[in-house]
């Protein structure tokens, strides 16, 4: 059995590690969310966000850059490859957020790589990167990775350049997420390689319950957080968006 002194010279331990290593928590806004991983994630992790079609990926990511900037001031840059502009903006009016106004006031930047496919990965890197220093971005999704890499032509090493570029946003503490497409019935996320250069790992899955769809949240993985490893109801709906239900799915 551990003595007092032992004890209390760990818990004091562990507090000067973390007055040496200070850790900002960045705010997801998503309802339902912050509550399960210690108030949100740490500033600069870069995450991963993996699900199949239809399961709200999108949607989670739009909320994480419109939330930073209404509700915390933080401004973002959304990459869309898979979904042009003009369609992102008019789906995402049906929730309620007004992504021309935050452009507008300066808070936000929605760039669409459909024009630079086949320019190479390197162009298309060094445009986001050229987005989030011009913006002085706090935030970044990138929706999809998976679309990202297979559009381009070029030959090379996927996990070197994914850690060159995991280096890279580290560097300039922007919170990331990348969405991540995973086909039906497939257990590797997109091309197998993504999820081991991310500090976290979210999926959302769309199952069937009762002969209704449905969809599954789940924190795979979370470097430095206690955060929930159970399964959480998903609800998504006009008026309210994406809601994570706070305990756990039966």
């Amino acid at each position: 059995m551990k003595s007092i002194s032992e004890s209390i010279s760990k818990v004091d331990i562990v507090e000067d590690i973390q007055q040496k290593f200070p850790s900002k928590r960045i705010r997801t806004g998503i309802e339902g969310l912050d509550g399960l991983i210690e108030g949100g994630f740490l500033k600069g992790e870069v995450i991963l966000l993996a699900g199949n079609t239809g399961s709200g990926k999108t949607i989670f990511s739009i909320e994480f850059i419109y939330n930073g900037a209404v509700q915390f001031g933080e401004k973002g840059v959304y990459a869309t490859f898979e979904e042009d502009e003009r369609t992102l903006k008019r789906n995402m009016a049906k929730f309620g957020f007004d992504l021309d106004k935050l452009e507008r006031d300066g808070m936000i930047k929605v760039v669409s790589l459909e024009s630079m496919k086949g320019a190479g990965l390197n162009a298309n890197i060094d445009f986001i990167l050229s987005a989030i220093k011009n913006l002085q971005a706090e935030r970044l999704v990138i929706d999809s990775l998976t679309a990202f890499l297979s559009a381009n032509q070029e030959k090379f090493e996927y996990r070197t350049l994914m850690h060159i570029f995991y280096k890279v946003l580290k560097n300039l503490n922007c919170t990331t997420i990348m969405t991540c497409s995973v086909p039906t019935g497939y257990k590797t996320l997109g091309l197998g390689i993504e999820e081991f250069i991310a500090d976290a790992v979210l999926t959302l899955e769309s199952i069937t319950r009762k002969e209704e769809l449905k969809t599954r949240f789940l924190i795979r993985k979370m470097r430095g957080t206690n955060h929930s490893k159970k399964y959480h109801e998903v609800i998504i709906d006009e008026k309210i968006g994406l809601k994570i239900v706070p305990f756990s799915m039966v």
